[in-house]
């Protein structure tokens, strides 16, 4: 390894040479890059574009994010990062990679393809025991050295979610953990049938900032209804009876808590994507199946997604 800058004890600018490979790798602002975009398929540079851009823009924190990590890592509490070496694949803006950090873990490797290392490295640089990597997580540049895996969001967004779903598993030490959250396939038939052709056929494919500005329509309207009619409506006892029975009032009601910054994050990563996939409770056991976890804890979320944690075989 050689090194070309420093901040404190940070290596900000170096290279890192492969033993076995060969092949050298730069430090780039604080980040080790082991993807080159310019090798990668158009979809996942496409979508690590998308993303990168998103996690850049929206760098809002809110008090909430842990609630909502835990909702989406159940049965996982805080407790269970203490002491654990963890990989997190996908960490977008670093809001998740910090939680574990917080809550005890005793390293974590924030790994993601897209640009969105910049803004995760910005917000976890004072941090010790958090590392940021650029990767493809297909190709994860680590050993089988992690106690727990986690991935919140991303699989269902690569082009082979299984492949990626077991890459992820590769870098877990046997007897180790992975949880993974993914939209289900089950309630969502009007996300596949109107908001996906537009996605695809359209937002997708313009201009992020261009998204941002139409994206704030919709949003606006989401706003709006979790606001005035879902939130008020799930507070109170009778209320609550009635709202069960209004369209996703799950999912709906969950983000009602959250403010005009977040809920346009949320619009804006539903249309950015050029590739989205919903998978099916008996495809998500599959997954599961294949890397030798055969009864992993499979939740049912806001009734439009799957959450999966698991041990993998000693």
């Amino acid at each position: 390894m050689s090194i070309s800058g420093t901040e404190g004890d940070q290596i900000i600018e170096g290279e890192l040479a492969c033993g076995q490979c060969g092949r050298n790798f730069s430090i780039t602002r604080g980040v080790p890059r082991f993807a080159d975009l310019s090798q990668l398929d158009a979809d996942k540079v496409a979508t690590a574009s998308g993303f990168g851009w998103q996690w850049q823009h929206f760098t809002q924190e809110d008090e909430r994010y842990g609630q909502q990590m835990l909702g989406w890592l159940q049965p996982v509490t805080p407790e269970f990062f203490k002491d654990k070496v963890v990989l997190e694949g996908g960490c977008g803006k670093g809001r998740h990679t910090q939680l574990a950090a917080r809550w005890g873990a005793r390293d974590v490797i924030g790994v993601d393809l897209s640009d969105a290392v910049e803004s995760s490295f910005s917000a976890t640089r004072g941090i010790p025991n958090i590392h940021i990597v650029q990767a493809d997580l297909y190709q994860l540049p680590v050993k089988q050295v992690f106690d727990y895996a986690f991935s919140i969001g991303v699989i269902h967004h690569l082009p082979d979610p299984k492949s990626g779903f077991r890459s992820l598993a590769s870098g877990i030490k046997r007897g180790g953990y992975l949880s993974a959250w993914v939209y289900g396939a089950e309630n969502n038939g009007w996300i596949t049938g109107l908001v996906d052709p537009v996605r695809k056929g359209f937002t997708s494919s313009i201009n992020p900032r261009t998204l941002l500005h139409l994206s704030k329509l919709p949003a606006a309207f989401l706003y709006a209804v979790t606001k005035l009619i879902y939130r008020p409506l799930n507070k109170t006892p009778g209320g609550a009876a009635i709202a069960q029975h209004l369209f996703y009032n799950d999912y709906l009601n969950s983000i009602s808590e959250f403010g005009w910054r977040e809920q346009h994050t949320i619009v804006f990563d539903h249309l950015v994507a050029p590739t989205a996939h919903y998978i099916s409770r008996e495809e998500f056991m599959e997954w599961w199946d294949s890397i030798g976890v055969h009864s992993p804890t499979i939740t049912w979320h806001n009734k439009n997604s799957w959450c999966g944690f698991g041990q993998l075989p000693e």
